[in-house]
């Protein structure tokens, strides 16, 4: 019998990673003319190591698929602004998303972002990071509604998939910094 127990903790042991490491869950619903976004993502991870991605506005692009560009364009002592440019879209439909965000930062929990010019007519949200059972769950909600034409069958279906690559791009950093720094031991305070 103690065999089979130490085999269930060894198994669970290897299984616990691979179950906080299921794909974020992105919901889309079409509003008017924008959609609003809810997202949420359980990794086995610090709050500092996601603070951290979250915050490295000129690194973004490295890692956030489909971004192309991402760099604070404020100057030092002044409300952080960030560039971003990026692209959208499913097979024909092509778009390009060009914005400066104002960025609210409340260290180490909540991140919130606010289009000021660019065409998105509007684009604001936050993220948050909260403490969970065995690390932190990511949630990124958002309202978006682009300054162009989407077609209307497609556009949520384009946004949730663009959203789901471009979060799981940012779990996976958090994951690899995680992972560079130490693993998480216990859940973050």
């Amino acid at each position: 019998m103690r065999g089979c127990l130490q085999n269930f903790v060894f198994v669970s042991a290897l299984l616990l990673p691979l179950a906080l490491r299921a794909e974020p869950l992105v919901k889309v619903v079409r509003q008017d003319d924008a959609y609003l976004v809810r997202v949420e993502s359980a990794i086995a991870a610090d709050t500092a190591v996601a603070w951290q991605v979250l915050s490295d506005y000129n690194r973004l692009a490295d890692f956030v698929p489909d971004m192309r560009v991402s760099r604070v364009v404020s100057a030092p002592g002044e409300a952080r602004r960030i560039e971003q440019q990026g692209e959208a879209g499913f097979l024909l439909f092509k778009f390009v998303i060009d914005v400066e965000l104002a960025i609210a930062e409340t260290p180490p929990q909540r991140l919130a972002f606010r289009a000021t010019r660019g065409n998105m007519r509007r684009m604001q949200g936050e993220w948050r990071i909260e403490p969970a059972a065995h690390g932190i769950l990511l949630l990124y909600e958002a309202e978006l509604a682009p300054a162009f034409w989407v077609p209307p069958v497609i556009g949520p279906l384009v946004l949730r998939r663009d959203i789901a690559s471009q979060i799981a791009g940012v779990v996976r950093e958090i994951e690899r910094r995680q992972s560079a720094v130490q693993p998480c031991a216990e859940p973050p305070k």
